[in-house]
């Protein structure tokens, strides 16, 4: 008789716990349901050498856009909940059709140099900085490289006559 009680605890407490998951309500907030919560802005409008800030949460993604006081504008996406991602895409308002590839990865090692060196919570990028730079020779325009097990970087981008569009893609596979 004992062990039925104990039996039949156990399988009530069992459908209480299915109950109770079963009738979680899924957010309906912004990354609501992510572990780490929504992205948060980066940049701030009043860190040196940035004209321009607007950030905007997004029911998928957060979109970032800063203008540098170098005429550069980054529009940086946010995206993914398990597995982050950041898309970078610099324009850069400059005639980009002579570039070669070599010159584009080296300009994205550049612009983390530069946005680590514009205020000291932004020193971060200068670690992305440092490991893009070891692992130059390997980068290819266009194809992801793994930069630590499961994480990668993809470097890209778009020339023009006018300007151009680099693009640095950091993500978890």
């Amino acid at each position: 008789m004992k062990n039925r009680l104990n039996l039949l605890f156990l399988v009530l407490i069992g459908c209480c716990i299915l109950i109770a998951c079963g009738n979680e309500k899924k957010s309906t907030a912004p990354f609501g349901n992510c572990q780490y919560g929504p992205p948060k802005a980066i940049f701030k409008e009043e860190t040196p050498k940035i004209s321009k800030h607007e950030f905007q949460l997004n029911k998928n993604a957060a979109v970032e856009t800063v203008k540098f006081d170098n005429g550069i504008t980054l529009e940086l996406i946010q995206s993914g909940c398990e597995k982050p991602k950041q898309e970078f895409q610099f324009t850069i308002p400059a005639p980009t059709n002579e570039f070669k590839d070599g010159d584009w990865i080296n300009m994205g090692i550049d612009m983390f140099s530069y946005m680590g060196n514009l205020a000291p919570e932004l020193q971060p990028f200068l670690i992305w900085q440092g490991e893009l730079k070891k692992k130059m020779s390997q980068l290819k325009l266009g194809l992801p490289h793994e930069l630590e097990q499961g994480f990668f970087v993809k470097i890209d981008k778009v020339a023009g006559g006018d300007s151009g569009l680099l693009l640095v893609d950091l993500y978890r596979e």
